[in-house]
Order: structure tokens, then sequence, then C-alpha cells
């Protein structure tokens, strides 16, 4: 049978031709789609619809992905006496077909094709994306003049009110670059057809099956692997990991010490898991005898939105919601102290003066990673009657992730020092199983929901609640890790 592939398809099959086959043999075998990628998709759209209002003018073929003859026959008409511009053409040729985001016409029977993104730079997947679509147009019969990739621009600070696109957009001209790869088109389409009408090919695994998107088939594909697989040593080449499969080394327990293009770091990670014993190395009493009393454990929880929804805010902008504070004195009392804006309106006002009372002006603060720094840098800039008591706060900061990947090696950590796989490492007895929110890309999804309308007061209840112990257990979590740490030195 004869196939034809999108524009989204197309990429697929230059990432991973195994990836395309499966999607058009065998889509039962891929992943579920995880709520966070469609969140994504969803920010995509909305970016998408309203670019359009940048084109004066424009009609918008309507028809969806399942009604693709009917789309193709709309846009026959529309270019039979063409608009100023037309959203989601559909056309085809040499088996491709693709819906463009916007054609514009420029004159002369000419068009400029424009493709929206989402995401605020050019990337180099965006530059084989347009010249798919710029060589199935021009095949089909249009004269296109330019190429542009229009993205948010996140230098951009919302001012309130409605957008002003021509600052919200930033539309860069990518004809060179699509040019250079138009030439590519045909050979490449001419080879995944082929490959379509052939057998299983037998790509191994290895670093395209994340980049640049995580494959939909990764779960499958990875499925053979152990327990403790080749693929979480930590900064695994591409090199390194197809040297790997290919001699049928799986498991880090079946590296051998002198495998050749090992680091020093993976030889280790290598050497501690398969002896099966945690190690403290270093002087840990050194790296932690600047902490003072009373020492603060703080975490924050932040959301951001592709189009910006407060006064002040830029694309993207991570704006800080809540945090949770353990506090230990000297005397080994731990008292406990929260912050959750429960209000749909811009939150960092409230965020940043109820920490600076609880904080107040003395002891270490603990954090996890530079992450809290930095929005404590955002909120100074933005909030500048904040900014000294913030910069205050800051030089009191102490990083506990360093410490951990300074001093603490253990088998089950496989060298991550990630929060979450540290701690059931070193802290047995506690961990994030079984918490209605277990991460941070959840938390921020699910309160953009929340800000955004998108729930009823019965859900609100809900995730109020599972915030709240999700945040705290993350300065939990570091309170025990110090006590660990302490214990080992």
């Amino acid at each position: 049978m004869a196939y034809r592939i999108s524009k989204s398809t197309f990429q697929t099959g230059l990432q991973c031709r195994k990836a395309l086959w499966l999607k058009i043999h065998e889509p039962k075998l891929a992943d579920p789609i995880p709520e966070s990628r469609q969140a994504v998709f969803d920010a995509g759209n909305a970016v998408g619809e309203l670019a359009r209002s940048r084109f004066v003018g424009g009609v918008l073929v309507t028809e969806d992905y399942r009604q693709s003859t009917q789309a193709l026959e709309t846009t026959r008409q529309l270019l039979h006496d063409p608009p100023s511009a037309i959203f989601e053409a559909a056309l085809q040729y040499g088996g491709v077909f693709v819906r463009p985001d916007a054609l514009v016409a420029v004159g002369s029977g000419e068009w400029d094709l424009y493709e929206v993104k989402s995401s605020t730079k050019v990337k180099p997947e965006n530059i084989t994306d347009v010249a798919v679509q710029t060589w199935v147009l021009e095949g089909a019969g249009l004269k296109i003049r330019r190429t542009y990739l229009m993205h948010l621009d996140n230098t951009y600070v919302y001012p309130g009110g409605e957008y002003d696109l021509d600052l919200l957009f930033t539309a860069e001209d990518v004809t060179d670059r699509v040019r250079a790869f138009v030439a590519e088109v045909p050979v490449q389409v001419a080879t995944l057809l082929m490959m379509l009408e052939g057998p299983l090919s037998g790509v191994r695994i290895g670093k395209h099956c994340d980049n640049p998107y995580t494959c939909a088939f990764f779960g499958h594909c990875h499925a053979f692997l152990p327990a403790q697989p080749v693929t979480a040593l930590p900064r695994m080449g591409s090199d390194l990991l197809a040297s790997l499969i290919a001699d049928g080394i799986y498991s880090i327990l079946d590296v051998p010490l002198d495998y050749a293009g090992l680091t020093s770091a993976q030889r280790e990670v290598c050497e501690v898991a398969r002896s099966g014993e945690p190690r403290f190395v270093g002087d840990i009493k050194r790296t932690l005898a600047s902490l003072s009393y009373p020492i603060h454990f703080l975490d924050f929880e932040t959301f951001m939105s592709a189009l910006p929804l407060y006064e002040g805010t830029r694309p993207y902008q991570q704006i800080p919601f809540q945090w949770s504070d353990h506090v230990l004195l000297q005397d080994g009392t731990l008292t406990h102290g929260e912050f959750l804006f429960q209000e749909q309106a811009d939150p960092r006002v409230a965020f940043i003066e109820n920490l600076i009372a609880t904080l107040g002006v003395s002891g270490s603060v603990i954090v996890y990673s530079s992450f809290e720094k930095s929005r404590l840098g955002d909120l100074a800039r933005d909030l500048p009657q904040n900014a000294t008591a913030i910069r205050a706060i800051q030089d009191r900061l102490f990083d506990l992730m360093p410490a951990i990947a300074k001093h603490v090696r253990h088998p089950d950590c496989l060298g991550s020092v990630s929060i979450k796989v540290v701690l059931p490492s070193l802290v047995g007895e506690l961990s994030y199983d079984g918490l209605a929110i277990s991460d941070g890309n959840t938390a921020s999804r699910l309160y953009l929901q929340y800000q955004t309308g998108q729930m009823t007061s019965v859900q609100q209840a809900q995730l109020f609640s599972d915030l709240l112990e999700y945040c705290g257990m993350d300065t939990l979590a570091m309170v025990r890790l110090l006590e660990a740490l302490r214990a080992a030195s």
C-alpha cells in the first residue's frame, strides 16, 4: 500500500526510523500521553490561535485531522480566490501532507510561510519542520517567497490588558537555513516511505530516543533493560551508550571497570553499584561547618504560563506561589511553617512578604539546588521594595545538593543527586511514594489550571491539600538528609 506522512511524522522519521515505523504499523505500542505533554500541546494551541490575530483578514481552514480530504478541497477553493492569509491550509505532495500555521499573501502570486511555536527561540528541529512544508507547498504549485519562525519573546513584559502581539511575538526569517535543507527533503521522504514498505528496522536505543523529543515508544523500546540500566550512568554520551548496547552490556553491574570511554565519575558509579555498599567521602564536617541556628529548610513551588497572566511578568516566567519552611533549633526542636497562595491573582507580593517575616534575619537557610536563589533574584528584580530583604535571604542560603554530590556514593542512586532518589536511599522510612503530587512539574501544571479557572471548588480544595503535603515533604526530606550527613561525618 502507498503510505502518506505528515510534517510531524516526517520529524519522527528524522529522529528515529523505527519510531516512524511503529507509529504507522503498531501505534498501540506507544506510551500513554502524559498529562505534562498534553499541557505542552494545549499551550502550543493557545499560542497558535493568538498568533493568527497578527494577520488581519486571514481565513482558517476549520476541518480537523479526521477530515483531510475536505480540508484539501477547502484549501483549493481558498487558493482560487485567495484571502490575505490562510491558516491551517491543507496541501499534499510527494506522499507528504502538511497544514502550515499561516500562509500570508505578499502579491504577485507569492506567499510567505509562518510556522508558529510556543518556544522562545528557533531550534534545529524547527528548520527541518519548515523545510518539509516548503517542499510540499512548492511541489503543490505555490510560490514561497520567505519563511519565518514565529515564537514568543521572553523579554516581553506584560503591561496588563490586551497583549501587544508585535512585542509578544518575534518572527525570525529562517529562509536561508530552510533553503539549505529543502534539497535534502525529497531524498529523506523517499527513504522514509520506502522504509515503511518493509519490515521493522533494527534501530538500537540511544541518545536519539529523547532528542530532540522523548519518543512516543520510549517505554516499548527500553523494556528489555534491567533495573540498573547503563542508560542511568551520569553524563552518558551517544558514543559510549551505542558501544555498550552493541557489546550487549545492559546493566551497570556488568560494565567492566576498564571499559573504554568511561569517565572517572561513571567508573565510580559502576564500582559502587557493584559493591552494594554506600560510601561517604571527604570532610563532611568541614562542608557543614558554616551552618548556624536556627536552620531553616526552604522549598518553593512555582508555575509558569506561556502567555503571561499578570502585569509585569514575562512568557514562561516562573511565578512562586508556595513555600515550606522546616526550622531546626539548636536544642533539636523542629517546627514547620508554610504558605500557599489560594486566590486567582498574582501571588508574588503575598508570597515574599510572608517569607521575609517567617525567615527573620538570622540562621542558615538550606535549599536543594540553586532554584530558590534564582527565584529570589527574580522577585528582587520585580519587587524592588523588597529587594534589600530578599538579597539578605540570598546571602544566608546553603545548597545541600552539592554537599550530597560531594560526599555521598550510594549504590541505589547510580550517581543521581535528585532528592527523589537520594531520600529513600539514605532515609529508608521516608519517600515520595503515595503522594498525590510527587514532583514539581505536576504541582506547576495543576496550579496553572487553578489560576486559569479550570478547576471546580472541590478540585481546588483537594489541590491545596495535596500541594501542602508535597511541599512539606520536600523540606522534611532536607531535614532528614542533613541528619544523615551529620551521622556519617
